[in-house]
């Protein structure tokens, strides 16, 4: 069969209630013209996931691929899945997100210019969907929600747009280039493909035609779950960091004078809600990524 090839990684892990309409909006997309097949990674679930995979197997057919993976994180399912992968494309979104009916028709226009490497579009929530007065700008991204308006941009420096396997497609040959996740990555699978891309000079457009919807999970609109995520982020900036070589953060002067302003403005309690809970995830991100370096240090 002439077109195409995509392969579609989804994961997912104890979901098994959201599974069926997240798999429903790919088999819902505008595929002509494109031979599209959907690899569905249980990652170590613990609940029916793997009687609804059978289910929609039954369903959908062979365009469906069940996968299973016994060791739990996101890089090890993604391992297992790119290990399945056939096609020329491949793509991601995750199990709490819909596609857009014409995401693949999106992907088949994006790569039929042979220099583009990859591309990311829009995650945004369901219309109606309203955030606390505390959230900070810029911070939107910590529950999936990623906008960088209607236009069609490269991502070069300068643009801060990030490539998030809830919403990319990438081709085949850059894994192969890039190789395996690493196995110490639980949470910077993103950032370390991030940094890859930019580099191996790989060429990439955030467009906003590509768009999922992100449903928008209650227990994680608290402040205490930014706080986890701000431990997690300083985490994985200092893994991705110490791999790959680059500047340790807490070698520059410009984040010195970052971390000494959210300081001095918590002590004095100056700005808005929103202004003084974003100084305090700063100020938990550089303290997770500190500790992080100081173990590695400590280990090697």
């Amino acid at each position: 069969m002439s077109g195409l090839d995509v392969d579609v990684i989804l994961r997912t892990h104890n979901r098994a209630d959201m599974l069926p309409e997240a798999v429903a909006s790919f088999f819902a997309a505008d595929a002509r013209g494109i031979n599209a097949r959907l690899l569905v990674v249980d990652n170590a679930s613990s609940d029916n996931t793997q009687a609804v995979l059978a289910d929609l197997q039954v369903r959908y057919g062979e365009a469906l691929v069940p996968l299973y993976e016994a060791r739990p994180g996101p890089q090890h399912a993604l391992n297992a899945a790119l290990g399945a992968v056939r096609g020329q494309i491949v793509a991601c979104f995750d199990d709490d997100e819909r596609i857009v009916p014409g995401w693949l028709q999106t992907i088949a226009r994006e790569f039929a210019d042979p220099a583009t490497d990859y591309i990311a579009g829009p995650v945004l929530f369901p219309q109606g969907s309203s955030l606390p007065e505390w959230l900070p700008d810029g911070f939107n991204g910590a529950l999936g929600f990623i906008d960088h308006g209607a236009q069609r941009r490269q991502f070069v420096p300068g643009f801060h747009g990030m490539l998030t396997q809830g919403n990319c497609a990438l081709r085949a040959k850059i894994f192969e280039e890039f190789g395996p996740y690493p196995d110490c990555f639980n949470t910077a699978e993103d950032r370390w493909l991030n940094q890859w891309l930019t580099d191996q000079g790989k060429r990439g457009f955030y467009c906003p035609d590509f768009g999922v919807t992100h449903l928008l999970q209650p227990a994680r609109v608290n402040r205490d779950y930014f706080r986890q995520w701000a431990r997690r982020e300083g985490r994985d900036l200092a893994t991705c960091d110490t791999l790959l070589s680059r500047p340790n953060m807490l070698a520059q002067r410009w984040y010195w004078r970052k971390i000494a302003g959210c300081a001095a403005r918590r002590l004095v309690g100056a700005g808005t809600s929103a202004e003084r809970f974003r100084d305090e995830l700063e100020l938990r991100v550089a303290v997770s990524y500190a500790a992080t370096c100081l173990g590695r240090r400590a280990a090697a």
